[in-house]
C-alpha cells in the first residue's frame, strides 16, 4: 500500500479527479456526465478526514474514512463514520450494479440496519447518504443549460432532474469545470424550486501537471441553515 502525503480530497468522494484535457465540447449533457463518471479515480483508495458541522454555535464532528472502488467491475464506495473517541457510530456501502445506486447501512456494532433510506441524515452531519456518495453523478436526463465562471474558472452549467427514489428533491444543477472537467458546484433543488443544499469545492490543490484534485469542499444546508465542512488530510492507494 501507498500513501500520498498530500491533503486532498478525491471528489466528495470521487467529487474531483480532473485531467485536463483538449478533447471536442460535449455534445449533450449524458456524454458530458459520462467524461465526468470516467475520470473518477480509477485505482482503489483510502481517504481518511473528518466531517465538521456548524449549527448555531455548536459545532459537531465525525472522522470519515472512506474507501473508492470506481474501477471495479461493479463500482462502489464505503463510508465508516466515528465519535470524537474514535468509537464506530455507522459504516454504509454504496454500490453501482448497472448503474442504480444500492446502499447498505451497520449499526456502531455491525448490525446490518434494514431498507437504508438515501435520504437518512447520517450521525448527526446533516449530510445524507445521497450527499455523501454524489450518487447524482448518475442519474439519467441531463441537459446542458449554459456556461458561468466559478471562482474565475469557467464552467459547463448542466441539470439533471431527481429520480422517483428522491421524492424531496425535483433537480440537481451542476457547474463542471471545462477543462479538468471535475464538479466545482451542486445544488439540490427542491419543490417549486427552493434551494435544499449547495456543495461547493472550497479548494483544490494540482498533485501532478495537469491533474487537480478537492482539498476542502463546503455544504451549506439552506433548508435548515446549516453548514457543514469536509476535509480529507491523507489519502492512500490500496492493493488491487
Amino acid at each position: 500500500m501507498q500513501m500520498l502525503r498530500f491533503p486532498i480530497f478525491l471528489g466528495l468522494l470521487g467529487l474531483a479527479f480532473g485531467v485536463v484535457r483538449a478533447d471536442a465540447e460535449p455534445e449533450t449533457g449524458q456524454e458530458l456526465m459520462w467524461e465526468v463518471r470516467a475520470r473518477l479515480p480509477p485505482m482503489p483508495l483510502r481517504l481518511t478526514g473528518f466531517i465538521r458541522t456548524r449549527e448555531g454555535r455548536r459545532n459537531i464532528d465525525r472522522a470519515l474514512v472512506s474507501e473508492l472502488r470506481f474501477g471495479e467491475v461493479v463500482p462502489h464506495m464505503r463510508f465508516e463514520l466515528a465519535d470524537g473517541f474514535g468509537e464506530t457510530l455507522t459504516t454504509a456501502r454504496i454500490s453501482w450494479p448497472e448503474g442504480t445506486p444500492h446502499f447498505q447501512q451497520w449499526d456502531a456494532e455491525g448490525e446490518p440496519i434494514p431498507e437504508t433510506d438515501p435520504a437518512d441524515e447520517i450521525a448527526e452531519t446533516g449530510l445524507t447518504w445521497s450527499d455523501l456518495s454524489l450518487d447524482f453523478l448518475w442519474w439519467e436526463g441531463a441537459e446542458i443549460t449554459g456556461r458561468e465562471r466559478i471562482k474565475t474558472r469557467p464552467a459547463h452549467v448542466v441539470e439533471i432532474p431527481a429520480p422517483e427514489s428522491h421524492p424531496h428533491l425535483t433537480a440537481v444543477r451542476l457547474w463542471i469545470d471545462t477543462s479538468a472537467l471535475f464538479i466545482v458546484r451542486a445544488q439540490l433543488i427542491g419543490p417549486e424550486g427552493a434551494n435544499v443544499k449547495r456543495i461547493d469545492v472550497d479548494s483544490i490543490v494540482e498533485v501532478r501537471e495537469g491533474m487537480w484534485m478537492v482539498k476542502d469542499l463546503i455544504i451549506r444546508d439552506q433548508k435548515n441553515n446549516r453548514r457543514m465542512g469536509i476535509r480529507f488530510e491523507d489519502v492512500e492507494e490500496l492493493e488491487e
